[in-house]
């Protein structure tokens, strides 16, 4: 019986393995990313320190700025939240976005992590960044427009 509590014990114990994800988790996105042909995305992200990430990113078609945006990765009592906000290139916000858009981390393998809106946003369900390869990054948009759901992918490539 004593060998039958030990082992239960054993399995029961948490593993370091199955610890709660920290910011160090999301460092597989640091470095200066871009995309595109006709539309030219890129996103530049800061190495994780101090419990924060930092991004912003940029949108540019037939030579103008389409879209700037700005956003945090923190860790935030034992979650890690997601906020961005999306800028005109005059640095005004897009109409509807009086708040940063928040999304909470939902899981994560390696160099695979999703956030989710709960609820989600009038835009955004979900955003998928994950690694095809080591100088490949996608990004998966999941957006809910007047009750619709649909989507988009972007795909980075490692710029040195």
């Amino acid at each position: 019986m004593k060998f039958i509590v030990a082992l239960i014990s054993i399995f029961m114990a948490t593993p370091a393995a199955l610890a709660e994800p920290g910011i160090d988790d999301l460092g597989f996105l640091e470095g200066h990313w871009r995309g595109g042909d006709d539309f030219v995305f890129e996103e530049i992200w800061s190495a994780p320190e101090g419990g924060v990430m930092t991004a912003m990113a940029r949108g540019v078609s037939s030579g103008e700025v389409r879209v700037l945006e700005y956003i945090v990765l923190a860790e935030e009592n034992g979650a890690l939240i997601m906020r961005f906000k999306h800028f005109n290139a005059d640095y005004s916000h897009w109409d509807g976005e009086d708040e940063p858009l928040t999304l909470t981390l939902t899981d994560i393998d390696g160099a695979d992590a999703t956030f989710t809106a709960d609820p989600p946003t009038h835009t955004v369900k979900s955003i998928r960044y994950w690694m095809p390869d080591s100088d490949t990054l996608q990004v998966d948009v999941a957006q809910i427009e007047d009750g619709e759901e649909g989507g988009f992918a972007l795909v980075f490539n490692r710029v040195d």
